[in-house]
Formats: structure tokens, sequence, C-alpha cells
């Protein structure tokens, strides 16, 4: 798909780029490290440019009070996702600013309860660019659930990956997927170039 960017209406959301996620020593043993410059990058870019930043994470009490249908997740019980767990916290690479937006959710899309899209209507942004973890869940759902509520969004090929214990093979194809039915996949140095223009040329 090819949207018009909008560089006055978009904002930036970045998916669960916590410990859990993004450090090989963590429980999924998944490397995100090549991740978090760029992401950085991109972040410091938006914010210079007036753009919101947005981070999301996903959360479950290990309770299993919030665990819907995902009964057969052993790490839920074992509260590596609890609000109180040390691999819940944001990678301490990923540089944050007071002024970003901080979410949580309990499920893989970031538009699940509302309290994305309420914001985005809030800031009067229409629009997002989106990043992070992983490809074929939080990401895809997060895609998809924008599509259905006519929120175009810019999907960076290289900042959205799958985890370690999905086929890395299968990225090129998911990305097609979401590219042909609900998203414009885009690279970060496009993405780049539309936030450092200037608003006439858009």
């Amino acid at each position: 798909m090819n949207f018009l960017f909008k560089k006055d209406k978009v904002a930036l959301l970045i998916i669960d780029m916590q410990r859990l996620f993004t450090e090989p020593d963590s429980p999924y043993s998944n490397d995100a490290s090549a991740m978090i410059t760029p992401i950085n990058l991109l972040a410091k870019s938006a914010r210079e440019n007036d753009i919101p930043v947005i981070h999301s994470s996903y959360i479950l009490k290990k309770d299993g009070s919030q665990t819907g249908l995902r009964t057969d997740w052993p790490q839920i019980e074992q509260g590596y996702f609890d609000p109180d767990s040390e691999w819940t916290d944001w990678d301490p690479r990923l540089k944050q600013e007071a002024k970003d937006h901080i979410l949580t959710r309990t499920r893989p899309g970031a538009f699940f309860d509302g309290k994305l899209f309420s914001l985005l209507k809030k800031l009067g942004k229409e629009q997002v660019i989106l990043c992070g973890l992983s490809t074929n869940y939080a990401i895809s759902f997060s895609v998809h659930e924008a599509f259905s509520r006519d929120i175009p969004v810019f999907l960076i090929d290289e900042l959205s990956n799958l985890t370690s214990f999905e086929d890395k093979d299968t990225k090129p194809l998911l990305h097609n997927i979401l590219n042909f039915w609900a998203c414009e996949l885009t690279n970060l140095k496009e993405v780049l170039k539309n936030l450092n223009s200037s608003l006439d040329n858009k």
C-alpha cells in the first residue's frame, strides 16, 4: 500500500522494546541490540521535528487475571510479563525523554484497549510510523488494528524484527503481506528524509 505522508499528522510508535524481548540473556534469549541505535536516531529526529514519540509495552500480571486466551504461556505464570518484573523494564539503551508518551497494554495489538487511539486523537495525529518487536505478533496485530481504524501505518522494514524462536526467513513474506493488505512498508532512510523535510513539501 502507499499513503501520503503527512508530517504534521504523524506520530512515532515504538513497540515492545522491553528487556524481555531485547536482551540475549533474557528468558527469550532474543538479541535486538542492532535495533537500539537506529531507533534512538529515529526518536531523536521525531522529537526535533515536534512529532510525538509513543512507547507501548506488553504487560500481564502473573496471577493470570489478564491472560485471556494465552493460557499456554508458562512465562506469564513465571512472572516474566508482570509489571514488577525486571524483564518488563524498557531496554536501558533505549533513550526516552520526559515528553515521550508511555503506554502499557494486555494484548499484542497496540490499539487493543483504546488508549492509543484516544491519545492520537488528543494529539491531533492521524498516522503512525511503526517499529519494534515482533513482526509476527505485536507489529502485525497493531498494523491490522490501525488499518481497521483508518489510520495509515508506515512500517520501517529494518526496524521490525522477529524474536529468536521464530523463523527469520519468514520476515520478508510477512512484511510483504502486511504491505499488500494493511500498511506501507518503508525504510529508515526514507522516514528520516520525510521527518526532516519542510511541511511545505508535504
